[in-house]
C-alpha cells in the first residue's frame, strides 16, 4: 500500500481474506460480526492511506454461500420460496448480508446456448474501503459479452 498499489478484490472475497495478515489486523473481538470485522479492517485501510484502493465483499463468500443457500432451502420447504427461483435465493442470501446488493444470472453455456434455469451465477456488490459500495451489482452486462464464443 506505502508505494501506491491497490487491491480491488480477493478470488474468494471477503475482509478476511488477506488484509488481518497484511496490514496486522487482529479480529479476534469481532469474529462471526461481519459489519464489526469489515469496519476494523476498513479503518486500518483508511487510516494507513488506502482508500479508495482497495475492495472485497462486505461479507465473506464462504458465509453468505453456506447461510444463503441454507435459508433459501429452509423457505422453499416451508413454501415461503420456490424451487429455481433467483429473486427468492437473493432474497434469502440478502437476509445475512444488510446493506449489501447482489446480483444473478442464469448460467448459459456459450457453445450450446443451453440456459440452465437451476445453475445460478452470483455475485455480491464490491465494497470498497474508504468509499463504499460501488453499485456493481445495479450493472447490466451487454448482451455481446454474453453471446461470446471462444475460438
Amino acid at each position: 500500500m506505502k508505494y501506491g498499489g491497490m487491491f480491488v478484490e480477493a478470488d474468494l472475497p471477503s475482509p478476511t481474506m488477506g488484509y488481518p495478515g497484511a496490514f496486522g489486523i487482529d479480529l479476534s473481538a469481532e469474529q462471526g460480526n461481519w459489519p464489526a470485522i469489515l469496519k476494523k479492517v476498513e479503518s486500518t485501510i483508511v487510516a494507513d492511506g488506502g482508500s479508495g484502493r482497495f475492495g472485497t465483499w462486505a461479507f465473506s463468500l464462504g458465509y453468505t454461500t453456506t447461510a444463503g443457500l441454507g435459508e433459501y432451502a429452509k423457505r422453499c420447504i416451508e413454501g415461503t420460496a420456490k424451487v429455481a427461483n433467483m429473486q427468492d435465493m437473493l432474497s434469502a442470501f440478502e437476509k445475512y448480508t444488510p446493506g449489501a446488493a447482489w446480483n444473478a444470472s442464469n448460467y448459459t453455456d456459450l457453445n450450446t446456448k443451453k440456459t440452465d434455469t437451476n445453475h445460478f451465477l452470483i455475485y455480491e456488490d464490491t465494497y470498497v474501503f474508504g468509499k463504499g459500495y460501488l453499485g456493481s451489482a445495479k450493472q447490466v452486462v451487454p448482451e455481446k459479452y454474453l453471446t461470446y464464443k471462444a475460438q
